[in-house]
């Protein structure tokens, strides 16, 4: 049992904690928002003046530049926290960054489908690239697994190994990647920064690309910050920090650029910047994770990166049988996340806890 210690911000007034909170809430969505919208922009002129498919623009161009402010996050609390609390929470963002991606940021993508079919009179199914993503979740699936057989072999030599093949994994998939890459995009919108004249000069795609991660990241940090305030007001436990809300945090805000894609009908570009930080985080983050810690993996991270798995493995066969996804199948994804936050509520028993604490401080 996980004991809990509510730690309240100045503003300690619940009422007034709420709209503070709210308010910094969307002042952080809206400053996302507009960046993603410029990423998205810029990054489709960066692969299209390098000839690039949409594939590869999607795989690991976005999916590198949105998923780097998250890849430095467990490594300072690695490197920097105290001692063993420091080392449960990176072990605990590296395995849930990764299950977040698998599970709630698909879910988040297929229901953008689901309102957009409605609104914008597109298809439910997801117009992306079959074997990009199959491709994409394979290598996904493969490193992911070896992260998690790492954290249950007694030696440390060949934890090691691993983690040097982890980035072996990740080399020939880009390899792969830009090979397959497919068709160059096309009907792009003029890059923001550079309205006049066609194609835009590089310095113009690269400062927009700079602002727009820049401002990406301002509002990652304030959105975090106040996921942070809502879990120490209502004493919520490192452990469930560090797996479930600092990668809602960090990951779930830019991935909005997958959205503004698929209300674009651009599906390879929005699948691929979710399926290609899959790879880049299960390969990258645990091979820092094994090189600073002892990798030792608790029991809520294992059923994490369990369900991770399984929710991968239900989209590869998916694909296999019927060559298609459609934004169901998406939805899908996220009932393994939701799960998990069950699994974690019952095992930890935080429901009268918490519950308790919210009415104690509403009345």
């Amino acid at each position: 049992m996980i004991t809990l210690t509510s730690r309240k911000p100045f503003y300690c007034d619940w009422s007034v904690f709420v709209a503070v909170t709210f308010l910094l809430f969307a002042v952080s969505l809206i400053i996302i928002l507009l960046a993603s919208e410029l990423f998205t922009n810029g990054v489709e002129w960066f692969g299209h003046r390098l000839n690039l498919g949409e594939g590869a623009v999607g795989s690991i161009f976005a999916a590198i530049g949105t998923a780097l402010p998250e890849t430095i996050i467990p490594i300072i609390a690695i490197v920097f926290a105290n001692g063993a609390s420091g080392e449960s929470i990176g072990i605990g963002a590296i395995i849930g960054s990764s299950f977040m991606l698998a599970t709630l940021a698909m879910f988040v993508v297929g229901i953008g489908i689901f309102i957009f079919s409605i609104t914008r009179k597109r298809s439910r199914q997801v117009r992306a690239s079959t074997d990009g993503m199959s491709r994409d979740l394979s290598y996904f699936l493969l490193s992911y697994g070896i992260a998690l057989i790492a954290a249950l072999l007694p030696m440390r030599a060949v934890k090691i190994a691993l983690a040097v093949g982890l980035i072996g994994i990740y080399a020939n998939y880009v390899r792969v990647t830009i090979k397959d890459s497919g068709e160059k995009g096309e009907d792009l919108r003029p890059l923001y920064l550079h309205k006049k004249g066609l194609p835009p000069h590089w310095r113009f795609i690269t400062l927009q690309l700079a602002v727009a991660l820049s401002a990406i990241i301002l509002g990652a940090d304030l959105f975090i910050k106040q996921v942070v305030a809502v879990s120490e007001y209502y004493a919520i436990p490192a452990l469930i920090l560090s797996l479930l809300i600092t990668p809602i945090a960090t990951e779930l805000p830019e991935k909005f650029n997958s959205l503004i894609w698929v209300r674009k009908n651009k599906d390879t570009l929005a699948i691929g910047n979710i399926t290609g930080a899959m790879v880049f985080q299960s390969t990258f983050l645990p091979m820092f994770g094994i090189f600073l810690t002892p990798w030792h993996l608790t029991e809520p991270a294992i059923v994490a990166a369990a369900l991770g798995i399984l929710a991968s493995i239900v989209m590869v066969i998916n694909l296999r049988i019927r060559g298609s996804l459609h934004a169901g199948m998406l939805i899908f994804s996220g009932l393994f996340y939701f799960a998990f936050i069950l699994y974690v509520w019952l095992a930890n028993g935080l429901g009268e806890g918490f519950i308790t604490r919210a009415f104690s401080n509403i009345f």
